[in-house]
């Protein structure tokens, strides 16, 4: 199974039919399959994703005259025949020139995406990426509510692979630490994650590295996810000025400045400091 962005833009060559399928041509050095899975980018209004859907066939033709006239490269035109589409009750906007979609961008660790591959007509997704765009259309409330009674669950929204390369890196993190929680303090076990700092869906050489992680609890990691927490290199905890919830407060005042850097030992400071940039990239645009 792969992971494909499907561009909707105003075109002449091969206009779009969203919902129903994709049309493209072999100058595209893409191979998608039937079983993938992608979403829907809308260019046309808003730099936003739109929907999510599969790919049920793909079948082939060669080009007409008008289609070979683009480029003599043009030999044959694919069209992939989609199902499964779940359109999105509101876009889900990832345009820098927007309050909202600067939000979305830091949210999934985005700096630009052309150095993510986006650039290109067709991008891939890696299925980390794929799943932390679906988890924050969910978690804005973009996510159409499924039928009461359908308790389905698609693979195509909830399949993960094992991870086998990462265990080196889970005990790393976590045993740095003695299994404590860097924000909170809290140990125990089961509760406790090796969090990553510079993402692991956008950033694939540090993945496996031991210096881009903290040991978080669950609470304290999905906090520092959301960039309503950073950690500086100096061990001191940015917390989100209009926090007032009392749980909240309660995790994010048990430790120490001192405290924390201590837990720190071994954390490359380059990836604290994008926490922080990151953390006020999200509170500019609250």
């Amino acid at each position: 199974m792969a992971f494909w962005i499907f561009k909707i833009a105003e075109q002449e060559l091969y206009p779009d039919e969203p919902g129903a399928k994709y049309v493209y041509d072999n100058t595209h050095s893409v191979r998608v399959k039937q079983g993938d899975v992608f979403l829907y980018l809308d260019k046309t209004e808003r730099y936003a994703f739109t929907a999510i859907g599969s790919v049920k066939r793909v079948t082939e033709r060669k080009s007409t005259t008008s289609e070979s006239v683009r480029t003599r490269s043009v030999r044959v035109v694919y069209t992939a025949q989609l199902g499964d589409v779940v359109w999105f009750n509101e876009p889900l906007s990832i345009s820098p020139t927007t309050k909202q979609g600067r939000r979305n961008r830091a949210q999934l660790g985005i700096t630009d995406v052309n150095l993510l591959g986006w650039s290109q007509s067709i991008p891939s997704l890696s299925e980390s990426m794929f799943a932390a765009i679906v988890e924050l259309v969910e978690l804005r409330g973009f996510m159409p509510i499924a039928n009461e009674e359908d308790f389905s669950v698609p693979d195509t929204w909830s399949k993960s692979k094992a991870r086998p390369a990462m265990k080196k890196f889970t005990a790393a993190v976590i045993n740095r630490s003695n299994g404590v929680c860097i924000v909170c303090g809290t140990g125990l076990e089961g509760v406790v994650d090796a969090a990553h700092l510079s993402p692991y869906a956008t950033d694939v050489k540090n993945r496996a590295n031991p210096a881009n992680g903290v040991c978080l609890c669950k609470y304290c990691h999905r906090a520092l996810d959301l960039r309503l927490i950073a950690i500086n290199p100096a061990g001191e905890l940015l917390v989100a000025p209009d926090m007032v919830d009392p749980v909240a407060r309660f995790h994010f005042d048990r430790l120490t400045s001192d405290e924390r850097r201590r837990l720190l030992k071994g954390v490359d400071p380059a990836f604290l400091t994008l926490t922080v940039e990151w953390y006020k990239e999200y509170m500019s645009n609250k």
